[in-house]
């Protein structure tokens, strides 16, 4: 039997000491179905680009990416699906399907596995710092230099004589 000291009753064998708690996250205290991915919000972010492109009808599009016709009819109502269909017929229009258009598509996209990868416990904390810096950077959040106040120098002089 193994005892702490000398007055402590023994504990029975096999003894496992309590494991350390570790520190929890706010995300962890937040249950799984509360939280909100905000890169899936709303409607699928290609949506509007290939309804813009016109190469199948809208029927065709919306059944690949499950919408209902109710749904549909709902997201044409929203003035953010208005502008993001407005935005990818100018772009289009402007530079065809160019390898810009493309990259927007696929950072549209990778929002989600950035997502996943800063909520992941098995992801490193500084990939999760960079991702999460990339995003604020990408938002416009990061301050830009006309944001930060000048500072004046200072100069001091010592006069110690001849």
């Amino acid at each position: 039997m193994t005892t702490y000291d000398a007055d402590a009753p023994p504990l029975p064998e096999p003894y496992t000491p309590p494991a350390i708690p570790q520190p929890v996250s706010q995300t962890l205290l937040t249950p799984p179905s509360r939280q909100i991915d905000p890169s899936v919000l709303g409607f699928p972010p290609t949506l509007p680009i290939e309804l813009a492109l016109g190469d199948s009808p809208a029927q065709e599009i919306c059944a690949a990416y499950g919408i209902p016709r109710a749904r549909f009819e709902e997201l044409c109502a929203l003035p953010a699906f208005q502008k993001a269909y407005a935005d990818a017929a100018e772009a289009l229009a402007k530079e065809g399907m160019s390898f810009k258009v493309k990259a927007r598509l696929q950072s549209e996209a990778l929002l989600k596995k950035s997502w996943d990868m800063i909520h992941d416990p098995q992801v490193a904390s500084n990939v999760k710092a960079d991702l999460i810096k990339s995003t604020w950077r990408v938002a416009g959040f990061e301050p830009k230099s006309s944001d930060v106040a000048p500072t004046a120098q200072l100069n001091i002089q010592l006069n110690l004589g001849n």
